[in-house]
């Protein structure tokens, strides 16, 4: 009785959470304190970093822009990736907003029926990742100081990702055979779909219901971002987090990481932009092995936002197993990378600044105006998606 109880996943869960309930009646400044961090860092830059993509995707969703651009995008899909063209706004937007819009927009297609179990489990592998904001401004201005290793994490963790989708396309139960159809028939096929969709309702009526689920799945976001801080908190303060990095460093012990690179690590197992920020500031780091364990960080992501996208897929074939190795895989693929873009084109940058310190990374950044142009770039990744199946031959 007791070793099955003890080889139970909810034993271990429920033990977890009576600790975090001790945790917060012990240790109430320390959970409130945390709680607060988490709250200020969802509404300052979470709430205008993602917002304004939740209510976009899910009015390109009720007004039939996914089948329309499903219909031209279907030559570019398959042959990639094995999947239908109506996935190329999962990528699109997956790649340009953040966590967890891929697994929002899976979710979507696959309850209209537009995906099979298979391809939405294969589409929600590799369409959620760190959004530029954070790559990008935070990790690469505010933690590192320095576009340019900005950059280079940037494309270490969007080519991982592709790369993920593309080893996937592999596992496609089946292969689908496009029918021939001329450019012009694609055309006027699209057409049909996308007029039909907007017949269908009034603008005002799905902006109303956009904005009502956008905001919906913004205030889960928040929910997970605040219990993970609180976990995070509790894991530091009593000690267990120097537990895991020492485990991590005689894991790792062939690379010689560093204690603090470790207890990064360690964190970013549970949450990204604190392990992200405690890499960034280890003093007694090399810069290579810095940048390539915020690789590995960014690219599994943390069971906050792991937890955030199961949420999203509860009641789809979604397995956590299968999410997970596809996460490792990515991080791998991602960390070789890193590793040879800073030997050939990093190596040289400015030295990492140990000054700044959480939150000031994030609240400096004017998430709006990253937001404006992450949406903007999106557009640009459609109409160049659009642009190579045009010159795609019949």
């Amino acid at each position: 009785m007791q070793e099955t109880m003890l080889k139970s996943p909810q034993f271990w869960l429920l033990l977890g959470l009576a600790g975090l309930a001790v945790f917060m009646v012990a240790e109430p400044s320390s959970a409130v304190n945390a709680a607060t961090a988490g709250l200020r860092l969802w509404a300052m830059v979470i709430i205008p970093a993602l917002l304004p993509f939740f209510i976009v995707s899910e009015l390109m969703v009720s007004m039939g822009l996914v089948r329309f651009l499903g219909v031209l995008l279907e030559p570019v899909m398959q042959p990639i990736f094995r999947l239908p063209g109506c996935s190329s706004l999962v990528v699109a937007m997956g790649f340009t907003s953040g966590f967890p819009i891929g697994a929002l927009l899976t979710r979507r297609l696959y309850d209209q029926a537009l995906l099979s179990d298979n391809e939405a489990e294969r589409l929600v592998s590799f369409t959620n990742n760190s959004s530029p904001l954070f790559i990008l401004g935070a990790v690469g201005m505010g933690m590192f100081g320095s576009p340019q290793l900005g950059w280079l994490l940037a494309v270490s963790h969007y080519l991982a990702n592709l790369m993920v989708g593309f080893i996937y396309r592999f596992k496609a139960q089946s292969v689908y055979r496009m029918p021939k159809t001329s450019r012009r028939g694609r055309w006027r096929a699209a057409g049909k779909e996308l007029l039909s969709s907007i017949n269908q309702e009034g603008f005002a009526k799905r902006l109303a219901e956009a904005i009502s689920k956008s905001i919906t799945n913004i205030l889960a976001i928040g929910g997970y971002i605040m219990t993970f801080s609180v976990i995070t908190t509790m894991l530091s303060d009593w000690g267990l987090m120097e537990i895991l990095a020492r485990l991590i460093n005689c894991i790792f012990g062939y690379f010689e990481l560093s204690y603090q690179v470790a207890y990064g690590l360690g964190m970013g197992l549970f949450e990204i932009t604190l392990g992200s920020n405690y890499i960034a500031q280890a003093g007694d780091a090399t810069l290579l092995h810095q940048l390539v364990a915020v690789s590995a960080v960014l690219s599994f992501s943390g069971l906050c936002i792991i937890t955030q996208v199961m949420g999203v897929m509860v009641g789809t074939p979604v397995r956590l197993g299968f999410y997970i190795k596809a996460r490792l895989l990515q991080a791998g693929i991602a960390v070789l990378i890193t590793g040879i873009g800073y030997k050939y084109w990093a190596a040289a940058s400015a030295p990492v600044s140990q000054t700044i310190l959480l939150p000031s990374p994030f609240y400096a950044i004017h998430a709006w105006r990253w937001s404006l142009y992450c949406m903007l770039f999106m557009v640009l990744l459609i109409c160049c998606l659009l642009c190579i199946a045009w010159m795609k031959k019949d």
